[in-house]
């Protein structure tokens, strides 16, 4: 109970972060708009920035265009909620150029409750597709996810390529998996990996399920290598702990009964 009203603390201060003007930003007439409400209205003026020479390369217009769909796509106007249905992508298309843009990463870091919102959003979503089987579209939802980070997730790049297989595309799926690992690999060695707490559910789904599918496909082996890889990144998560010993524990018995 205590864990859910922490939960629930969390998104409302994130919601009313997000519900302010952008943190650090300079455009005082966007501010003004959007702290008013009139988010349309500074959608449009956000937007004709984005075209201006002076400002085609500023990351704020982007952002500020970002929230603004954000907000839009909240709107209980039956209008609104009509010409703003697909709101939610839109905001993290733009948030995707604003990070393009912020070059230094200043005004990510400044911003990055909204960012976090968006992640929320996009995590959940991928959770419910990859739940449901739909692996095609977990790993296009899970690449949308990926545009809202700073730096490349490799993990998040594993779960891509585990979703590529598991749809039959097992070329793109195969090497997505091997640069994962290669590179994984290396910063294990390095002492430099990092972990994303936003993936940590769905990553955790996808390597117990592709794993299981490997076991269907005969190649148990491999379903233990993938469990090894996994038990590195969360290497004190007890689900993947019991089902590693469990196809281990197969895989011996199987050996033991061909000798």
């Amino acid at each position: 109970m205590r864990k859910l009203l922490l939960f629930a603390f969390l998104f409302i201060c994130i919601y009313q972060n997000a519900n302010t003007q952008v943190v650090g930003g300079t455009y005082e007439k966007l501010a003004k708009l959007y702290n008013q409400g009139k988010y349309e209205n500074c959608l449009f003026k956000a937007d004709n920035l984005t075209y201006k020479p002076e400002s085609t390369n500023d990351a704020e217009p982007y952002l500020y265009i970002a929230m603004c769909f954000y907000q839009l796509s909240l709107s209980e106007d039956p209008i609104i909620q009509e010409d703003y249905s697909d709101g939610v992508k839109q905001a993290i298309k733009y948030a995707a150029r604003f990070i393009k843009k912020d070059k230094e990463g200043v005004m990510y870091t400044e911003n990055i409750e909204f960012i976090n919102l968006l992640k929320e959003i996009q995590k959940n979503e991928i959770k419910t597709l990859f739940d449901k089987g739909e692996y095609r579209k977990a790993a296009t939802s899970a690449k949308l996810f990926d545009k809202l980070n700073k730096d490349e997730d490799l993990v998040l790049l594993y779960f891509i390529g585990i979703n590529g297989v598991m749809s039959n595309n097992l070329t793109q799926g195969t090497r997505d998996i091997e640069e994962a690992t290669t590179k994984l690999n290396e910063v294990f060695s390095k002492g430099t990996y990092k972990t994303d707490p936003f993936i940590n559910t769905f990553a955790i789904s996808g390597f117990l399920k592709y794993s299981e599918y490997m076991v269907n496909q005969g190649n148990v082996a491999d379903a233990l290598k993938q469990l090894e890889m996994a038990l590195k990144i969360y290497p004190n998560d007890g689900y993947l702990k019991l089902q590693y010993n469990v196809i281990k524990q197969n895989l011996e018995n199987k050996t033991e009964n061909k000798e």
